[in-house]
């Protein structure tokens, strides 16, 4: 009963009483009537007064156990929790922030060791949280702790917390441990933004940090240069010695440049052999070409991995912002055209971008594009060049050479597109096509009446990767019915660095068909001479280079003749490449080489030409018998 309830017990005994006094007739004694009545509103009234103690007690013990249950919610909260004073002094953190911060178990009401840490947030960052709480909205951000052991981040949201008249009476600061996720993060950022081999920033951060470069300067009015680097002949190296040696050469390369430069300028490993270095704020021209030409000396300088001395040059293109761009991608795209003017000149220099060059990057998508039309438009035509045997001096084969006639790209030459049709993965339709029109057209000269001679076709080592290139001779020689002893397949050294079971296997596929096995260009590379040993080659070609200075050089000459009378021991049959003068005919004769090819017989020439010229050559040989 309430303090109301008991007033409105005692007025109505009171009154009752007063009625009992007036009313003499009534059968009950009206002063007994009223002490009873009196009586009992003070035993309501002393009931009351119990029930409400007993009330403030229940509240009490009721406040108690929230609070209890509060301080479990906030210490086992999965959100670290603190309470702030408007200073940003800590009152109070739960037990998840404490297991953040490295407090361990210290209580959660002392906040020693709190209010250290959050000295690490930055005074700007706090007067961002101040100005953001006073515009009555809730601060959301990341903060980065430094802990004595390690460093912490954490997405922390912090709330003003107000009384009841809007006045602050501190900050509620919470927030979430997200160093995993960072740590994720940043491991992904790596991945996506550098360079797994050479650790530099790859072609994606560095058009960043071009792109962030040339904001700067357009505020300030000012400009810079940047440098496209790319290494000469590390295709013939690859080739030669394998990708792991080169690899080890692009890390060596990537150390030499980083240490070439300070800290205003920055180092970017583009892919494969290329790189790119920016340079400074207000880098002129003649800056350029001095860092440039140390550049290249530095490159210059011999590499040595594991027992191979390399030396290696490159070429460098430069282009300037804001002379040759306004953005990052197209002074990227003048500087790689500049570096491929160098490399036109032959390599080991450097060359500005002037106005009219064309973008290598470019012409190479648009001669992929057009490599992908060029079968169903026809555009692609063999070429025969005659083989002679020196002996009888007699026509016995013919090489093929690929020609590709496209008005649009002006003919480009093997040596322009063969490369990117391996990169892109067409030279496995184009490798068919070749194949199977050379054996085509080597029957229908045999229908025609010519003698009968060998054909042979250069193979690409990405044609014997997935072990294809037999079914497509197989595909070949069935329809088009040449006998597979006619067939030659001409291989380069570097196909036999990558020694595998699987090439070794594609080998003794193709001699089980029955066609011949040539090692072309022998000499040029560092194809290991156990190679000729533990492959089935049939026919060693001696390279040009080899050949060129025979009649002038003794050296040339020992040099060749060791080379036949090693192919001789294996019992392999010579043909030297590159014959065009009647000295160099004869030397090769006396030296026991069993075929050459060269202008001094024919170029390569078209189909019906080399028919005509085969007659004729026949007809002149059985003349001079007579």
């Amino acid at each position: 009963m309430g303090y109301s309830q008991l007033a409105i017990a005692l007025l109505t005994s009171a009154a009752l009483a007063a009625a009992s006094a007036l009313l003499p007739d009534s059968r009950y004694d009206p002063a007994v009537l009223a002490l009873a009545v009196f009586t009992m509103s003070l035993l309501c009234f002393f009931l009351a007064l119990g029930s409400r103690a007993q009330t403030q007690k229940q509240k009490l013990a009721d406040s108690r156990k929230r609070a209890k249950q509060l301080d479990q919610l906030l210490e086992h909260s999965p959100s670290a929790l603190i309470l702030l004073s408007p200073d940003f002094e800590a009152r109070y953190a739960n037990a998840k922030f404490r297991n953040i911060s490295g407090l361990g178990s210290r209580s959660g009401r002392s906040s020693e060791g709190i209010t250290p840490l959050l000295s690490m947030i930055p005074d700007e960052t706090r007067e961002r949280i101040r100005h953001t709480l006073e515009l009555g909205r809730n601060w959301q951000g990341e903060l980065h702790l430094q802990l004595a052991d390690r460093e912490e981040y954490v997405a922390a949201v912090v709330s003003a917390l107000r009384d009841q008249q809007g006045r602050l009476e501190g900050y509620i600061f919470s927030c979430e441990d997200i160093s995993e996720n960072k740590a994720i993060a940043n491991r992904l950022f790596v991945r996506e933004h550098y360079s797994v081999l050479t650790g530099l920033p790859n072609r994606q951060l560095a058009l960043k940090n071009l792109q962030h470069n040339i904001e700067k300067q357009r505020n300030e009015d000012s400009g810079f240069a940047i440098l496209h680097i790319d290494l000469d002949r590390i295709r013939y190296i690859n080739d030669s010695l394998g990708h792991l040696v080169v690899d080890r050469l692009f890390c060596e390369t990537a150390e030499r440049l980083r240490r070439s430069l300070n800290d205003s300028q920055l180092v970017a490993h583009l892919g494969a052999d290329e790189f790119l270095i920016i340079l400074g704020d207000d880098s002129c021209a003649d800056e350029a070409s001095i860092f440039a030409e140390t550049l290249l000396a530095k490159i210059r300088d011999s590499y040595f991995v594991d027992t191979h001395e390399i030396n290696i040059s490159a070429s460098i293109g430069i282009s300037q912002y804001p002379e040759h761009g306004g953005d990052a991608e197209t002074l990227l795209r003048r500087a790689e055209a500049a570096m491929f003017g160098a490399k036109g000149k032959g390599g080991n220099q450097f060359c500005f971008y002037q106005q009219g060059m064309a973008s290598q990057a470019e012409r190479r998508l648009e001669t992929e594009s057009q490599l992908r039309r060029a079968i169903e438009r026809d555009e692609f035509k063999l070429h025969f060049q005659p083989v002679i045997d020196l002996s009888q001096n007699r026509l016995v084969g013919a090489e093929v050479l690929l020609r590709w006639h496209n008005n649009e790209l002006s003919n480009p030459g093997p040596a322009q597109f063969i490369s990117i049709a391996e990169e892109c993965g067409l030279i496995g339709a184009i490798g068919e096509w070749v194949l199977i029109n050379a054996c085509k057209q080597a029957m229908r000269w045999r229908q025609a009446g010519l003698p009968e001679i060998n054909i042979a076709v250069n193979i690409s080592a990405r044609q014997f990767e997935d072990s294809e290139i037999v079914d497509t001779v197989r595909r070949a020689l069935k329809q088009s019915g040449l006998p597979a002893r006619q067939l030659e397949l001409e291989i380069t050294e570097g196909l036999l660095i990558n020694d595998t079971p699987n090439l070794r296997q594609c080998f003794q596929e193709l001699k089980k068909i029955g066609v011949r096995l040539s090692l072309d260009d022998f000499g040029t590379g560092y194809a290991s001479l156990s190679y000729l040993k533990r492959y089935p080659f049939d026919i060693l070609k001696i390279d040009r280079s080899f050949v060129h200075d025979i009649d002038q050089s003794s050296d040339s000459v020992t040099l060749v003749n060791a080379i036949i009378a090693m192919a001789h021991s294996f019992n392999m049959e010579v043909i030297a490449e590159g014959v065009e003068k009647l000295p160099q005919r004869r030397l090769l004769k006396e030296h026991h080489c069993d075929m050459v090819q060269g202008f001094l017989y024919s170029p390569a020439l078209k189909a019906d030409d080399f028919a005509n010229w085969a007659k004729r050559y026949s007809d002149v040989q059985q003349a001079q018998h007579i």
